[in-house]
């Protein structure tokens, strides 16, 4: 594309292509408005004809016309020679996904979703003609440029001609050496004349300008002084070769100024040969290319990169897609790829300006490069429209986690210039090659599951479900379910009485946690609570059925049914928390209950994460006056260390030795030992998963304290407990577990 820019507007001509009359107009009185010379082509043969007249500096495309479509146009304009530079914008719908792809095979450098909004019609128009702007100037300079060296060159070397067989006849032409010299000293590209072995015997004041030496400061020393390390050997070699065979060389350099800094130039050197065909000279012509160097690194980088946040563009993702898909088959992955819609993001616009609009989209930028691994990718599709590459196994687990990370790092308000704004996005996922081999069909999928996550309501996550495991889909359905389950009051707490083997007194329950809900049923609780600590969701789970219960054992008492004592599990995440203790101080003030109605139930691979930290709490619950209880003893690879570190009061015979207690003889032994262990640390046992009276008449023989399992009664929802306990007044409690 030749043009001359003082030939045209001054913010550039725009070809705008559209069969509605409608938006012809609005578009045309937009651009126009803004400072832009328009055309206008209401269908797809006068834009041909139009565009080959004078080719414009934008072509805003309509996908849908009748005749020559957009496609087709678009096709055809890149195959003319003086209109394949021209940038082509795609006018279409806003999720037709399929135009998009087909529109960026044929060359189209953007799309801009219909109905319009000024602000993005103005903002793409403006960069994109910046763009071809600056990369035509950048061609025609480099051109005039090379055009000049080589200018500048040949009257060079007839001026190092004409010098040097001047100095052999000792200047017999004093006029002619007189011009060569004004020619020496007035030229803006430095230029140095060295001897054959390459000592430099003068420089004019163009080189002294450029680098920083004065003349007299580089005489008499060898040339490669000026040369940077960063040359390298191989183009010192071309440059020698260059010269021995043809007597020229041509190339660029890394040069050092004076200061020690290095720049890029252009060098040209010839050889001056003497009447004998003898070498006699050497002359070097350079120009300093940095700032046209910086130019062109900066359009290559908007070629590969979002210029608002830096962040890569669709080019560069097509890269990288293809790489980590290669990645991912080699080692048996799936290439993730997350396609993110900021929620309602053009009322920012319009209640703060573009510019906080624009800024707030940096904040996202950087908030989700902070969220990834090294070797993800962080993609700014245009607009509020991000995309998120990386690799995950079959599992998705990595991918759940990024995924709820993202959506509740945007929910906290974000701060924009001082001012706290609230984003939420909605996220669709697709995978290869799970939903397709290629970044087309991938990024057509996750479009669609996008569509789907704004249809759930916005602010969530979505999957493209079509191709996934049975495994997979189960895991994903319920583990969104799990997230909102608390406010949609799906928890229940159940107590499973726990009973005194010597009186057969009912001493208190373990609560257990079950969850029924309405899209999944009743999910067992090794599911679900399973995937709620893999997910971060235990805490609160965990902090509400602290809540619950003691809430329960409170109405309890003002029924009159005594005073009841509770044991709680608690998982290693609450652990690792130091607002856990806190917590439960908290919630026994809250409702007035004594800590010694309060147990807490814990495991060893509860506590393996952080022990010290686990003692301290423990501790702490400890001195308080609440209960600590070690379940599923005897099952870790620790136990006895941890008796001796852990202020237990209760230690729990996993239900695994109890089955067998009567048949087994090992499974006998151990329970036996558990007992004694326990007695002579001065601790209770409590047998777990009691089914049979033969398990219990053993388990009663050999001293065990209490029991619980389906012999006495399976856990019951607290209506059913509350029954229990009006039929059993009697319950052997020692301290008083509820103020009065």
């Amino acid at each position: 594309m030749h043009r001359d820019f003082s030939e045209v507007n001054s913010k550039g001509e725009v070809l705008i292509v559209e069969d509605t009359p409608a938006s012809l107009k609005l578009l045309s009185d937009l651009l126009g408005g803004a400072g832009y010379a328009v055309r206008q082509a209401p269908n797809g043969e006068l834009a041909l004809w139009t565009a080959q007249a004078r080719p414009p500096e934008l072509i805003l495309l309509d996908v849908r016309m009748p005749g020559l479509d957009g496609f087709e146009v678009c096709r055809r304009l890149k195959e003319i020679p003086s209109l394949r530079q021209v940038p082509v914008i795609f006018l279409s719908a806003q999720y037709d996904t399929d135009d998009k792809v087909r529109g960026f095979a044929l060359g189209a450098v953007d799309f801009i979703a219909k109905p319009f909004q000024a602000e993005e019609i103005l903002a793409r128009t403006d960069a994109h003609v910046r763009l071809a702007r600056a990369q035509l100037q950048l061609a025609q300079e480099r051109a005039n440029l090379e055009r000049r060296v080589a200018e500048r060159t040949a009257e060079l070397e007839q001026v190092a001609s004409t010098l040097a067989r001047e100095v052999q006849i000792r200047r017999a032409n004093e006029e002619l050496l007189r011009l060569s010299g004004q020619v020496f000293e007035a030229t803006q590209d430095a230029i140095l004349i060295t001897d054959p072995a390459g000592v430099i015997v003068t420089a004019n004041p163009a080189f002294t300008r450029i680098t920083g030496y004065a003349a007299q400061e580089v005489v008499g020393t060898d040339i490669l002084r000026l040369h940077a390390e960063y040359t390298g050997e191989a183009v010192l070699l071309a440059l020698r070769q260059g010269l021995r065979s043809s007597g020229c060389w041509s190339g660029e350099v890394q040069t050092r100024r004076r200061s020690g800094d290095t720049y890029p130039c252009l060098l040209s050197v010839s050889t001056v040969h003497g009447p004998d065909g003898a070498v006699v000279n050497y002359i070097g012509v350079f120009l300093d290319i940095s700032e046209r160097k910086a130019e062109q690194h900066l359009i290559d980088f908007l070629s590969y990169h979002d210029a608002l946040t830096g962040l890569p563009n669709r080019v560069l993702l097509r890269e990288r897609f293809e790489q980590a898909r290669a990645n991912a088959l080699r080692d048996g992955q799936q290439v993730v790829l997350m396609c993110l819609d900021l929620d309602r993001f053009k009322n920012i616009n319009d209640s703060h300006g573009q510019a906080v609009g624009d800024k707030a989209l940096q904040v996202v930028a950087r908030f989700l490069s902070g969220c990834v691994r090294e070797g993800d990718t962080v993609v700014r599709q245009g607009g509020d429209e991000f995309q998120i590459l990386l690799q995950d196994d079959a599992l998705l687990g990595r991918t759940l986690a990024l995924a709820q990370t993202i959506l509740a790092g945007l929910r906290e308000e974000l701060s924009v210039d001082g001012e706290r704004l609230a984003l939420t996005t909605s996220i669709g996922i697709a995978m290869c090659p799970a939903d397709g081999d290629s970044l087309d069909d991938v990024l057509r999928h996750a479009d669609t599951a996008l569509v789907r996550a704004k249809e759930m309501g916005r602010d969530h996550y979505a999957f493209f479900t079509e191709r996934m495991g049975s495994d997979i889909r189960a895991r994903l359905a319920m583990q969104q379910q799990l997230r909102g389950a608390i406010g949609r009051d799906e928890f229940e707490v159940h107590y499973q009485p726990q009973m005194c083997l010597r009186t057969g007194a009912l001493l208190g329950a373990e609560a257990l946690l079950r969850w029924d809900n309405p899209v999944l049923g009743k999910v067992p609780p090794g599911l679900f609570i399973a995937l709620a600590e893999e997910y971060g969701s235990i805490t609160a789970i965990g902090e509400w059925v602290l809540e619950s219960v003691c809430a329960q054992i409170r109405a309890w008492h003002d029924a009159g049914l005594g005073s009841i004592k509770v044991a709680v599990n608690l998982s290693g995440k609450q652990f690792a928390q130091d607002r856990t203790v806190p917590f439960v101080e908290a919630a026994l003030r809250k409702y007035a209950i004594a800590p010694a109605c309060l147990g807490i139930e814990i495991t060893e691979s509860t506590v393996m994460g952080d022990p010290d930290k686990a003692v301290a709490a423990l501790t702490r619950l400890k001195d308080i006056g609440v209960g600590i209880s070690l379940d599923d003893f005897g099952t870790g690879y620790s136990s006895l260390g941890y008796l001796k570190r852990f202020p237990i009061d209760v230690l729990k015979i996993d239900k695994s030795f109890v089955d067998d207690v009567t048949t087994s003889s090992s499974d006998a032994a151990i329970a036996r030992s558990v007992i004694s262990l326990a007695h002579n640390l001065d601790m209770r046992v409590i047998a777990e998963g009691v089914e049979t009276r033969a398990q219990v008449d053993f388990l009663t023989e050999h001293g065990c304290d209490e029991m619980q399992g389906y012999y006495f009664s399976r856990p019951l929802a607290a209506e059913a407990f509350t029954a229990l306990l009006r039929e059993r007044r009697v319950l052997t409690v020692a301290p008083a577990c509820v103020s009065a």
